[in-house]
């Protein structure tokens, strides 16, 4: 599969259509006429326009595809996706996706007010925006924000750097990070979310963390634990992520055995040396006084 990406989306070429005799990209502002004679609404109309006709036609074509808004989506299924007429009212080209989807929308909207298809028509608003007009229910939202999640949304690069540079410099107010902290408070992470959030981190310096605990030390004199009680389950995570960071060595003892171990700090310890002796052994392949060896694995 073919993309490239414009400001707006993710585009698939094997979906668009060129002419380059006309100007590039081509695109469509396209109708479907509701045909039941008889009817009140017979003659109604939805306005719509697409760089992707057949791929639009081919979900139109699908009934058990949702269309886009409720009122047609309601009206396919009332009438049926034959009780429809197609045609294309006009055809755009341009070199540039993104201009050519955002010329698309202006005559959309041109197009809709034309035919008053929002008052007797079957679109939800008068779209350009996809929304323009139209309220989004709580529920619609919540729906939606779920259907992200479902599929794993991603931001373009180009998003998160416009987002973090409109929010640089900003502080939010007391009353807003108090109803954020009470609004996580209790919560627990997932093992995705753990996972997600550490490969976010992965050779990135987390500067926030590190001037909050700096902070932390200097209002408290002390790491978290100072003056506290470890429990075994917090110094086994402890010891667990130390393992995780940790180099694996093996130790060649003075009469020629061998033992692998986990961090340097385990090797260290079980043959009563420092973990400098340790590091220093690895480095330049030489042993300690007692005849300890060790390699990195």
């Amino acid at each position: 599969m073919s993309k490239f990406t414009g400001k707006k989306r993710i585009y698939d070429k094997a979906h668009l259509s060129r002419d380059n005799n006309n100007g590039g990209w081509k695109g469509i502002v396209y109708a479907y006429t509701l045909d039941c004679p008889g009817d009140p609404k017979n003659g109604w109309k939805y306005i719509g326009c697409t760089p992707e006709e057949s791929t639009r036609r081919a979900k139109w074509n699908n009934e058990k595809s949702n269309y886009s808004g409720k009122k047609i989506a309601e009206a396919r299924k009332h009438y049926g996706i034959k009780s429809f007429s197609y045609n294309v009212i006009e055809t755009l080209y341009d070199e540039d996706i993104d201009s050519l989807v955002a010329r698309l929308e202006e005559r959309e909207k041109y197009y809709i007010q034309e035919f008053d298809s929002v008052k007797n028509g079957f679109n939800s608003n008068e779209g350009g925006t996809g929304r323009s007009g139209q309220k989004i229910s709580d529920d619609e939202i919540k729906r939606r924000n779920q259907k992200r999640k479902d599929n794993g949304f991603h931001q373009t690069e180009e998003s998160r750097n416009k987002i973090s540079k409109k929010l640089t410099g900003k502080k939010r107010a007391e009353e807003t990070r108090a109803k954020i902290s009470k609004s996580n408070s209790g919560k627990k992470r997932t093992q995705a979310q753990n996972q997600a959030q550490s490969e976010r981190l992965r050779g990135i310096e987390p500067k926030a963390a590190t001037i909050g605990a700096k902070k932390w030390v200097e209002q408290n004199g002390g790491g978290y634990w100072k003056g506290r009680e470890i429990p075994d389950e917090a110094k086994a995570n402890m010891k667990k992520a130390q393992q995780a960071r940790g180099i694996k060595v093996r130790a060649i003892y003075p009469d020629g055995t061998t033992k692998e171990f986990t961090t340097m700090l385990d090797a260290a310890n079980e043959c009563g040396v420092g973990v400098g002796s340790v590091n220093n052994c690895i480095k330049t392949g030489g042993m300690t006084r007692a005849g300890y060896k060790f390699e990195k694995l």
